[in-house]
């Protein structure tokens, strides 16, 4: 008897909502998307694989009590792994098998629901209007229907787990031989191993406090964070444009100094700026080139100036 349905979509939710938490917490401290990106792969990557390889589970599934198990392709029967099995010492082909299965599943866990989120934002992208390239033009139109393909194929594979017509929960499991069965969560002696049952406890609810205060910042319109921060008073230059105009008038970019061409505001200071300019910084830094706030290239407002 395999685990509940209940407990493996506790443990695929739980998954999914590491990356969205991880990038809140670091958009509210200032780090840039690039930067969070970068320090969320490495840490995921070094956090997976420690307890795919301890545990025989992700992060989550390990919360959950759940092991993972996989299945030859030679064999119609399902091999249950070990940490002993996937040792160097380990040569069998069987073995070399899962081993390969292992690492492939601990891509998955890391890239598919960091991939998800990223094509959902480029869909979010070109909804609210934004340019886009020719490529995320494309992945914007096809994501969702893959999207509403994939949701489907799962659900109905859902349901077929629960009736126990299969032991496969999703279509990466099925395509990657992975079963599950229910594990009994190890014993801590020393104080380590303690320490890490403590810590083990304490991050699943501390990251949905942060999912929370991240739904709330989206009702509210501004996370409590930035809410504190009040931005300062445009930096005043003095000067002409190579055109003759002033610099510092109504009409003029602050970024490029020249007259406004497609005028756009930024909500956090209330400045315009040509859309080129305020769109190309907003993307590349994620922040608001004069109150320094985290943004978005959907924040940006265009004006119909005449």
């Amino acid at each position: 008897m395999g685990p509940s349905l209940l407990t493996l979509i506790s443990a695929d939710e739980m998954n999914k909502a590491l990356y969205p938490a991880f990038l809140h917490l670091t958009k509210c401290i200032g780090v840039s998307p690039l930067t969070s990106d970068v320090i969320y792969l490495k840490l995921s990557a070094a956090l997976q694989s420690y307890y795919l390889y301890h545990y025989n589970s992700s992060l989550a599934e390990h919360y959950w009590g759940v092991s993972r198990s996989y299945f030859a392709p030679s064999s119609k029967s399902t091999m249950t792994v070990s940490c002993e099995s996937l040792t160097p010492s380990s040569h069998a082909v069987p073995g070399q098998l899962i081993r390969v299965l292992k690492v492939l599943g601990c891509v998955e866990t890391i890239l598919g629901p960091f991939l998800n989120q990223k094509l959902r934002n480029i869909h979010n992208d070109q909804y609210h209007g934004d340019d886009l390239s020719k490529t995320k033009q494309i992945l914007a139109n096809v994501y969702p229907y893959v999207n509403l393909g994939i949701t489907l194929t799962n659900t109905l594979m859902k349901l077929g787990y629960f009736l126990r017509f299969t032991e496969k929960f999703s279509i990466s499991n099925s395509l990657l031989g992975i079963s599950y069965h229910s594990s009994s969560l190890p014993q801590y002696h020393s104080k380590l191993s303690a320490f890490r049952s403590v810590i083990e406890l304490i991050f699943p609810i501390s990251m949905f406090y942060v999912q929370f205060i991240k739904q709330w910042s989206s009702i509210e319109g501004v996370s409590p964070y930035e809410a504190t921060i009040k931005p300062p008073p445009p930096y005043k230059t003095r000067g002409k444009t190579p055109g003759g105009s002033e610099i510092g008038a109504p009409d003029i970019c602050p970024i490029c100094r020249e007259s406004l061409r497609i005028p756009t505001a930024m909500p956090t200071t209330g400045m315009v700026y040509c859309y080129v300019c305020i769109f190309t910084h907003v993307q590349s830094s994620g922040m608001c080139p004069v109150s320094h706030l985290n943004a978005g290239t959907g924040d940006l407002i265009k004006l119909n100036i005449r």
